[in-house]
């Protein structure tokens, strides 16, 4: 998936070395990765300076927590080690992993849905199911609590043992955090994909599912991630200018929005980080400024320490402050990461950009440190998708066949797409002429729309015989000149509308990437949908990543496998003899996995389209 638009604080954090918020509530990180060497391979060191083992990975693993750490193979699975001397393999293999907090881990084994294990790579509650529904994937646990979505984009909460404690009813909903979840019911799902704010309620939530608070999203601009010591910090806009202020956790503000607070970071207690167009510093919520607004940027860690950024000429620096200013240590760092992402008590640095080093909370670097050239500190996939497709049930749902598809066939008429266009959002409209109207569809022929199966997303084509729909006229008699008795005239077309076209389809298409659980699924997928041509007529061409079918109705049809997707075409084709297939020859997915939509609330009201589109492959159109 990103697609996300975290406003100001990730924007600020990403100039950072790492971008993570305080992880102390999921238990320390106890060692990290690190080389030696550039050409060596992976060893790891604790936060205090002492090297567990060196030289022993050539793929660089998570960090430990709970005494186990996770390396991906060369075939692109995870195996989980103990966090010793000479670490083992413990448990199975897995697709993907979050990594442990307090002693548990979300992992999803291949071919499987996700499960919950403990540190003996035990499963403590497989999680196909919650609360009745299949599902997709689960967020890493925060704190005790992880959000999990449901094949059909719900999102609900679990907690450790895998019980759900925030049922699936939920269009958006952020990560736990000081005690409380933030998100907006799916009864707003039409509002929130219209854009109409002032018509959707966020929700401020307890563990236990019940709604402390709502207030409505078109009251503010945008409105921070979590809820930070009671606090939120809210923005709105007024004259086209944003400013910010702060929210207490009874949906009262305590901090009026101000031209001040161009921006509000990181709270911490009663006071936090701000920017006022020319700097970031700190102010408590009386509005006092303990420190002036001069940094680049400025994050409040914990116990009283921030983290400074400060140009120096063309280039950045990170320095170590407390409230009053002063700085922490004598030497500033080309990068720098907070003290909370680890054990509290350390901190990583990078002194210069050949070598990193570790410090403690007095800034003062530690001694006898080997040379550390390159470190990691990856604790696993934020959201841990289930690998698990039922590729015959997916096939199935889309309701292919000789005549049709989802629901369609070769009578529909173009009123019979165009209104799911419409149902979908796909539709183009104005204020002038609505969505769905004929009056968009005189230069189409075509059809796009969004179709589901198993939870998995496929872009479905309709291609008609001719435009869907043509402009209207009357004629006028205009006369142009009198000779005698004669006269010589014109006819004027005069526009009167638009209507639909009697046109019906003549093919139909669907395209599947191999996004989220598709990943790895392209050849299985595209075996399944050949298999099914196969039985419509006669082979007439095939190699590794295609199949042209000649259809015992006279029509053909064509499967086809790319490196990120399978598609799918059959009606009034080309001719057989026109239809090359050797691109395909090699055909092989590619190795990355596609991002996914995390249902995070500030991406609600996005202007980024998530979706893509793709056009009918020419080479096999009539």
């Amino acid at each position: 998936m990103n697609r996300r638009n975290l406003s100001f604080l990730v924007v600020a954090m990403l100039t950072m070395m790492f971008f993570s918020c305080s992880k102390t509530e999921n238990g320390n990180v106890e060692y990290i990765p690190f080389l030696e060497t550039a050409d060596g391979q992976w060893g790891m060191i604790s936060l205090d300076g002492k090297v567990l083992f060196k030289e022993e990975f050539k793929n660089k693993p998570t960090v430990v927590r709970d005494g186990r750490f996770f390396v991906r193979t060369k075939e692109g699975v995870w195996e989980m080690y103990d966090a010793t001397e000479k670490p083992k393999k413990i448990g199975g293999d897995y697709a993907h992993t979050s990594g442990f907090r307090n002693g548990r881990a979300l992992v999803a084994p291949k071919n499987q849905p996700v499960a919950i294990i403990d540190t003996e790579g035990r499963v403590v509650k497989n999680l196909d199911k919650i609360d009745g529904k299949q599902v997709d994937g689960v967020r890493a646990f925060e704190g005790d609590y992880a959000v999990f979505m449901t094949t059909d984009s719900l999102w609900g909460v679990i907690n450790q043992n895998g019980d759900c404690v925030v049922k699936p009813e939920y269009y958006s909903l952020n990560d736990y955090g000081d005690g409380k979840f933030i998100g907006v019911n799916a009864k707003y799902r039409k509002e929130v994909k219209k854009d109409q704010k002032d018509k959707v309620k966020i929700s401020v939530i307890n563990p236990n599912g019940q709604e402390l608070f709502n207030f409505s999203a078109g009251k503010y601009e945008n409105i921070q991630y979590q809820f930070t010591d009671g606090k939120l910090a809210v923005s709105v806009k007024k004259d086209g200018k944003e400013t910010w202020g702060i929210m207490n956790d009874k949906g009262e503000i305590i901090v009026k929005p101000t031209s001040k607070l161009k921006n509000i970071g990181t709270i911490h207690g009663d006071v936090f980080t701000y920017n006022n167009g020319d700097g970031w510093g700190l102010m408590n919520v009386k509005g006092e400024t303990l420190i002036r607004a001069k940094y680049e940027f400025l994050y409040y860690d914990e116990d009283g320490t921030l983290i400074a950024l400060v140009k120096n000429g063309d280039t950045y620096e990170y320095k170590y402050i407390d409230q009053q200013d002063n700085q922490i240590g004598e030497d500033s760092y080309v990068k720098a990461t907070l003290f909370s992402m680890f054990d509290g008590k350390h901190a990583l640095v990078k002194p210069n950009d050949k070598i990193y080093s570790i410090i403690d909370k007095n800034a003062k670097q530690l001694e006898n440190l080997p040379d550390i050239v390159d470190i990691g500190t990856y604790e696993g996939e934020n959201y841990t998708e289930s690998d698990f497709v039922d590729i015959d049930k997916l096939v199935a749902g889309f309701n292919i066949s000789q005549d049709g598809l989802y629901g369609f066939n070769f009578q529909s008429t173009p009123q019979q797409a165009v209104k799911m266009e419409v149902e979908q959002d796909l539709a183009i409209g104005d204020k002038k002429h609505k969505a769905g109207t004929p009056y968009w569809y005189d230069f189409k022929n075509d059809v796009m729309l969004c179709g589901e199966s198993e939870g998995i997303n496929g872009w479905i084509s309709i291609q008609y015989s001719g435009n869907l729909s043509r402009q209207t006229y009357r004629t006028k008699k205009v006369i142009d000149y009198y000779f005698g008795d004669y006269y010589w005239y014109h006819d004027d077309k005069i526009p009167t509308g638009y209507v639909w076209n009697k046109v019906k389809p003549t093919m139909f298409g669907l395209l599947i990437y191999n996004y989220g659980r598709m990943h790895g699924k392209l050849r299985t997928l595209f075996n399944a949908l050949s298999q099914k041509i196969k039985t419509w007529g006669k082979v007439a061409k095939e190699n590794n990543g295609a199949v042209v079918v000649t259809l015992n109705n006279g029509k053909r049809a064509i499967v086809t496998m790319e490196k990120d997707k399978v598609t799918i075409y059959w009606g009034q084709l080309k001719a057989v003899k026109d239809i090359d297939i050797s691109i395909y020859k090699d055909a092989c997915e590619e190795d990355d996995p596609k991002d996914i939509s995390y249902g995070y609330l500030n991406d609600l009201f996005s202007d980024e389209v998530a979706a893509d589109t793709t056009e009918a492959d020419t080479a096999v159109v009539d």
